[in-house]
């Protein structure tokens, strides 16, 4: 099959394309599968299954029923119209010679067609008919429904009604149509919690679990989140032809990377810190204590950020304010001379915090990060737990609107990076932010302490 693919599209098929186009030519023979699959934007992913996988199939199996369903008939019939094509090709003549896979001249439309085989049987039921997922398909069965892209936009995905609608086609009109040798394959990004994908998998189950449905997950990068049927290495790339920009310009968007890009659907707001509740202020209450914390890295132009967060409070309402944020990919020398840097703005009034990694040379390292700062008020701290249950008095503070941001250029990618968390891609604002928040917490407390005394 991934050889039709790329004798009738421009497409030169990677490793997971080939991949894909197996496990197709695997539904030759089997029945009765439920597939969930995500891939990222503009990959090739509805070339493959929707304009390439139904004319193959029907070349070998041409008495099957197949149904297409997209967010709209008019995307379906798009992908209709192009296979139809490709079977009255000349190209596809060669490929499949038998005269049943050729297309019935009778009552043929853009939306509905058959082969010969299919017409034969005299049963009214098309070879393929494209649906819309508000279209339904009542009296018909079939021996494949596909599934393409259930939500025209993000937006349709974040309207309960739009969901609610989606899964009205699939509970009340396909799936009592189906047979247990019925395939089903939806394609799909993770746009909500509560999508098709999510709903089917709560639902009905992945196999794994003793439910129904396996799920293929083609994520850009491997992530180590599993359902990556290539059993790639943590960080490898989909694609090669997947620039580095381009890539890292969609991970500032939390939403979009990891619902669209990576398959795995968090909530705009955030789950494990409410980003909405953040509040963007022009500036804080002098005279606030302050503490910048420090996570630092010491490779340049890739892998960690070296973070330097500034957070200042509490003020009279227990309001704390994150003041600034450095953050950069640099060597050791630049990192140093900027945290230098930093630090003498900040001034002797601004306690300094750092971390201690385990071992020797989390001891060298700390001692090394506080010689840097001698005459500053510097505390190295050795970290342990896990970073969720670390992080949870921040997050208590954040989603109760304890937490402000004094705005600034820095403020997108720290708001996207607490959206993502526990999933994203990095986390280092977040460890010095927690760092700080606590930092000011205890000198509070231990400032109430001695007043009580």
């Amino acid at each position: 099959m991934a050889e039709f693919v790329e004798m009738t599209h421009c497409l030169k098929c990677d490793d997971w394309h080939i991949d894909l186009c197996s496990r197709l030519e695997s539904l030759m023979w089997r029945r009765g599968v439920r597939w969930l699959i995500h891939a990222p934007p503009q990959a090739g992913k509805s070339v493959i299954l929707s304009q390439r996988f139904i004319p193959w199939l029907l070349g070998a199996l041409p008495e099957l029923r197949v149904k297409l369903a997209c967010y709209n008939i008019a995307q379906a019939t798009r992908f209709s119209r192009i296979c139809r094509e490709l079977m009255e090709s000349r190209e596809y003549a060669a490929l499949f010679p038998s005269g049943l896979c050729r297309l019935s001249r009778k009552a043929n439309t853009q939306e509905e067609w058959s082969t010969l085989a299919r017409k034969q049987t005299r049963d009214s039921q098309p070879s393929l008919k494209a649906l819309g997922l508000a279209t339904g398909f009542v009296g018909q069965g079939a021996d494949l429904l596909i599934i393409d892209d259930p939500y025209a936009s993000p937006q349709d995905a974040y309207s309960e009604v739009i969901r609610d609608s989606v899964w009205t086609f699939w509970a009340d009109s396909a799936k009592p149509r189906l047979n247990p040798d019925t395939n089903v394959i939806v394609m799909f990004h993770r746009y909500h919690t509560d999508d098709l994908a999510g709903r089917l998998i709560r639902e009905e189950g992945l196999k794994e679990n003793g439910g129904l449905w396996e799920m293929f997950r083609y994520a850009a990068i491997a992530d180590g989140e599993g359902h990556d049927p290539l059993g790639r290495c943590v960080g490898e790339k989909l694609s090669p032809r997947m620039q580095e920009s381009f890539l890292e310009e969609q991970q500032r968007n939390a939403v979009v990377w990891l619902g669209q890009f990576q398959g795995i659907p968090i909530s705009r707001t955030g789950s494990f810190f409410q980003v909405d509740r953040f509040e963007v202020v022009e500036d804080a209450p002098q005279g606030l204590p302050t503490c910048r914390a420090w996570d630092m890295a010491a490779t340049q132009g890739s892998g960690d950020f070296t973070v330097g967060v500034k957070m200042a409070g509490p003020d009279t309402n227990g309001i704390y304010y994150v003041l600034d944020v450095q953050r950069g990919q640099w060597s050791t020398d630049r990192r140093n001379r900027v945290i230098r840097e930093t630090t003498e703005q900040d001034g002797i009034l601004c306690w300094i915090h750092g971390v201690q990694d385990p071992g020797s040379a989390g001891i060298d390292a700390a001692r090394a990060f506080r010689h840097l700062l001698t005459g500053f008020a510097v505390n190295t701290e050795r970290v342990t737990g896990a970073k969720e249950v670390r992080a949870d008095p921040l997050s208590s503070s954040i989603n109760s609107g304890d937490i402000r941001l004094v705005r600034g250029g820095w403020n997108r990618d720290f708001i996207e990076e607490f959206r993502a968390f526990p999933r994203g891609k990095h986390d280092d604002q977040i460890d010095a932010a927690v760092d700080a928040f606590g930092v000011l917490v205890r000198r509070t407390r231990m400032r109430v302490a001695k007043v009580a005394i």
